[in-house]
């Protein structure tokens, strides 16, 4: 059976995702505090929850020992400094690196301001982008800059939502998956909902999707 970790699931792209992963696959939902154990969705199957302290090397090991996967859900919120998201996707990684010096497949929930505009810059740097996101846009940008530079032993897959990514959309169980390109700003016009991007988050667990990828409903919808 697999065992996956999944790091924000009291969040609402977190729990979309432990609502939707299969009954086959063992969960861990990581939580800043006990009382959130009251916050996860119903789901009619065992969960195991464990408090974890993101900041501490320590308590992340603690959260991740004995898993396949780690599903980092994890939304920063604020004026979070640029490299927040890569110094946390780091100590993830040294927390999940074994005895061998090897790690476990790492799925991480992006941001749509690390997307490719033709012009070489992020659409964090658009007019067009959030003002009050623009912290986080920034910070994912860098994270996914990162992690594609990152050596090939380190198995990671990272998962752009459209900017339209709503949290209260309709669950229809289809997504489509685009591959990165220097110029993704026509994905800037898709859109799909929380639920339905989870679906993608649970195939990637499931199929240990590697590298980036852009998912949105499909376009005939």
């Amino acid at each position: 059976m697999t065992c996956t970790t999944v790091l924000g699931a009291t969040g609402r792209a977190g729990s979309a995702i432990l609502r939707l992963l299969p009954s086959t696959i063992e969960v861990t939902a990581a939580l800043r505090k006990t009382e959130d154990l009251s916050r996860l969705p119903e789901l009619g199957r065992p969960v195991t929850g464990v408090v974890v302290d993101i900041d501490d090397p320590v308590s992340l090991r603690r959260a991740i020992t004995g898993a396949d996967v780690v599903v980092n859900a994890v939304r920063l919120r604020g004026d979070i400094d640029p490299a927040a998201l890569v110094d946390l996707h780091e100590r993830i990684v040294e927390a999940t690196r074994t005895s061998a010096g090897s790690s476990v497949p790492i799925v991480t929930v992006g941001g749509a301001g690390a997307l490719n505009m033709p012009d070489g810059t992020r659409f964090w740097q658009a007019s067009s982008f959030p003002r009050r996101t623009l912290p986080r846009g920034r910070a994912h940008a860098r994270l996914r800059a990162h992690m594609e530079a990152s050596p090939a032993e380190l198995p990671w897959a990272y998962l752009v939502p459209p900017p339209d990514f709503d949290p209260d959309g309709p669950h229809t169980g289809e997504y489509h998956m685009w591959p990165p390109g220097a110029d993704e700003s026509a994905f800037c016009a898709q859109t799909i909902s929380y639920t339905d991007f989870a679906e993608a988050v649970c195939a990637a667990v499931e199929e240990r999707w590697t590298g980036t990828w852009l998912v949105a409903a499909p376009q005939d919808r």
